[in-house]
């Protein structure tokens, strides 16, 4: 019973209701990265085809299996839907096979995308590698080279991961919004679960052992009831302390879990599609000139660790820049090799267009392509122009891919540390809403045992009848301040005016000050009686520690929309300017006046009167 109520209570917590969350820009931001990353490849493809001679018609019956493709990556769909989905494509994946046999750029990276997003990870790997072992046992089969088997077959592995790191990234920031607030909801669970069992233990205690002590105080023997009436409100005096240090402690900032690191996916993906595209321009040399190794293996190694393990920085960029920059030009000029090179800029572009602003950013990337042209062309055997335009479509994919994966992964850190701080501020709230309701509820419930205990002792000694009347009150007293302490850690607190006005004559009458109280209102909005039944009992309380009061006033009336709370003692020491009287800590009248909606004014009065005026929206 006690986590259902305490869930229901935190599900409709407004502190973790998630209304600033992501929205849904940043969610077509992402999937716009992807559906972009996901057309250059298809346009790469089809640029291939009509590059190796093939008519536009032939060409695109080779995208084929790219529509179930489409539709499997703008799911979700129910498990039937997605299932038929895969068959259809990989049904179409054979269909130009049936037309141009193997003279096309037959490639299975959908199949590797679909194997990588729609399977679970036990599953997905294993059959990814299945499908690229199959691509390179199928590419010499065909009659490729064992160099051409392996491009081939690292090629559709780099469109594979390409499409899975952004798709990863997609699911994950669709995840972190749909469950925004998630996180605040879970902690605040834990933290009342926390303070329930912490007050049930230590405060509970004390206080059903006091009930237990006053219940067999109220039949006793005169001197068993004074023993046992002493013990009682000793404990209550030692529960009150507790409850004031632990009002405190719970001012105190509560502290979260270990800081946010960037996402593994992305960071996986990244070196993945580097170490892919690296692995292509090893095995173009080594199919060229072996010996280039030498010096293309050190160079992209470097610029391996500098993009991947250095910290994110501008001198990265720089440091990178430098590593492919150079060899690629003026270099490659000397040795043609090195001008594979280049075919890394596009993760030096990245990390432009992510530390550089326009139009910087923008003019060193309009100068990259243009010297990328100029390396095309200056090649021995350079492209046709359906070639050429392959390459700056393959060079805008990486670029367009290491840009996304590190902006994806910065946004998904981003969408963490709010989620962290909404966390934070429910925490915060809540410790002070605990620390506000044990200063203001049970507080008062407990000083009203004490008062009303010692005024019983003295009257034994005075009056032993009316102390047996007032020490058979004393039981509901404490049975009340029980359910007070279980309704702090409920969040569920609601206090009623009269109760808070029999509770507040029977404290003023136990402390030696003659109380009355007129209600002229009829029944009041259940949130304005709770407000006004908490001003009610914080000012009582400030009357009987403050004040040298013998008589006090309590009235509650309409004045138009509003009702009014006024309270007046004669306890005050000497007229002073009206003026607001704020407790300490924030726990003072102003400041409950203002958490329940109201507006309060008090001061001292001529006559040696003290007036607080409350006024609550009706």
């Amino acid at each position: 019973m006690l986590g259902i109520s305490v869930a229901a209570a935190v599900e409709n917590d407004p502190v973790v209701d998630g209304s600033g969350g992501t929205g849904d820009s940043q969610l077509r931001l992402v999937r716009l990265m992807m559906w972009t990353a996901l057309g250059l490849i298809m346009a790469i493809r089809l640029l291939s085809a009509l590059e190796e001679g093939l008519s536009w018609s032939v060409a695109f019956v080779t995208m084929a299996p790219y529509p179930p493709l489409v539709a499997l990556l703008a799911g979700p769909h129910r498990r039937r839907v997605r299932g038929s989905l895969l068959a259809a494509l990989v049904m179409l994946y054979a269909v130009p096979f049936a037309v141009v046999g193997t003279h096309w750029d037959w490639m299975p990276w959908p199949l590797a995308v679909a194997a990588l997003c729609f399977f679970r990870g036990r599953v997905a790997w294993p059959l990814f590698a299945l499908i690229l072992v199959a691509t390179n046992v199928a590419g010499l089969r065909a009659g490729d080279d064992a160099l051409s088997a392996s491009m081939r077959m690292l090629k559709t592995a780099d469109d594979g991961l390409i499409i899975f790191g952004l798709y990863a990234l997609v699911v994950m920031v669709a995840r972190l919004d749909a469950a925004r607030g998630d996180l605040a909801r879970l902690e605040l669970l834990r933290e009342r679960l926390r303070v329930d069992g912490e007050l049930r233990t230590v405060v509970g205690a004390h206080l059903r052992a006091v009930l237990a002590q006053l219940t067999q105080a109220v039949d006793a023997e005169p001197k068993i009831a004074r023993d046992r009436l002493g013990a009682a409100v000793e404990t209550v005096r030692q529960a009150l302390t507790h409850i004031r240090a632990t009002a405190a402690d719970y001012r105190v900032s509560p502290t979260l879990p270990a800081p946010i690191e960037s996402p593994r996916v992305a960071r996986l993906t990244l070196a993945a599609v580097f170490v892919c595209d690296v692995s292509l321009q090893w095995v173009s040399a080594a199919m060229i000139r072996p010996w280039t190794l030498l010096l293309l293996v050190p160079l992209m190694c470097a610029a391996g660790v500098v993009l991947l393990l250095m910290k994110p920085s501008r001198k990265q960029m720089i440091l990178l820049g430098v590593l492919v920059g150079v060899p690629a030009m003026p270099f490659s000029y000397l040795v043609m090799e090195l001008s594979g090179i280049s075919n890394l800029w596009s993760f030096f572009l990245g990390l432009v267009l992510i530390r550089m602003r326009p139009p910087r950013s923008l003019v060193i990337t309009g100068v990259a392509v243009a010297l990328y042209i100029v390396l095309l062309f200056s090649l021995p055997q350079g492209p046709n122009l359906a070639g050429v335009a392959g390459f700056l479509v393959n060079l805008a994919v990486l670029t367009w891919v290491s840009y996304g994966l590190i902006r994806l992964s910065n946004l998904v850190v981003l969408l963490r540390q709010a989620e962290r701080d909404l966390t934070r501020e429910a925490l915060i709230r809540e410790r002070t809403r605990i620390a506000r309701d044990l200063h203001d509820l049970l507080s008062f419930s407990l000083s009203a045992v004490v008062l009303r205990g010692e005024l019983c002792e003295r009257l034994m000694e005075t009056d032993p009848t009316r102390a047996r009347t007032e020490l058979a009150a004393l039981p509901d007293l404490v049975e009340r301040a029980l359910t007070e302490l279980e309704s702090v850690a409920h969040a569920v607190v609601g206090l009623r005016l009269d109760q808070e006005l029999t509770a507040a004559h029977a404290v003023l009458e136990a402390a030696g000050i003659q109380a009355a109280a007129t209600v002229e209102t009829g029944t009041l909005p259940p949130e304005v009686e709770a407000a006004v039944a908490a001003v009610l009992r914080e000012a009582v309380t400030n009357v009987v520690r403050h004040s040298a009061a013998r008589t006090c006033l309590i009235t509650v009336t309409p004045a138009g929309d509003t009702v009014r709370l006024r309270v007046v003692n004669d306890g005050a020491a000497e007229p002073t300017t009206a003026t607001p009287s704020p407790g300490p800590g924030g726990s003072g009248l102003t400041g409950l006046a203002e958490r329940t909606g109201g507006r309060l004014t008090a001061g001292a009065r001529a006559g040696g009167r003290f007036e607080l005026v409350a006024e609550f929206d009706s």
